[in-house]
């Protein structure tokens, strides 16, 4: 992405509003590290990480809940917001190419959530 792409694109409300859910940027993040993941594994690591942080068991309907929530919210907002690439029929999401400090807020936010959850 460039300086100009990275400008146009820090002006959109829609940027930031995909980023305001600790869901979504908790899946970059793991985008960011795993390059690509399928529906499936999105809901799995998101459940795992709700439970990290929350100290509680997810069940199997904890789980559903966060694939309905990444198919119907999460991963349309992203898309939208062009920060990932969904390709629904496949049930793959990749990251789209992303400027670094777009990474580096996504990284910043998701170990600043970390630190507050250890205290």
């Amino acid at each position: 992405m460039e300086t100009e792409d990275l400008t146009s694109r820090l002006a959109e409300s829609q940027f930031y509003q995909a980023l305001t859910s600790p869901h979504r940027r908790r899946l970059l993040f793991y985008l960011l590290e795993n390059e690509e993941g399928t529906v499936e594994d999105l809901a799995s690591v998101l459940s795992g990480w709700e439970a990290t942080t929350t100290g509680t068991m997810q069940t199997s309907a904890d789980r559903s809940a966060i694939r309905v929530q990444l198919l119907h919210n999460h991963l349309p907002r992203l898309a939208d917001a062009g920060l990932i690439e969904y390709d629904a029929q496949a049930g793959t999401v990749q990251c789209e190419p992303l400027h670094q400090r777009v990474t580096a807020i996504i990284r910043q936010s998701v170990e600043a959530e970390r630190l507050a959850h250890s205290e």
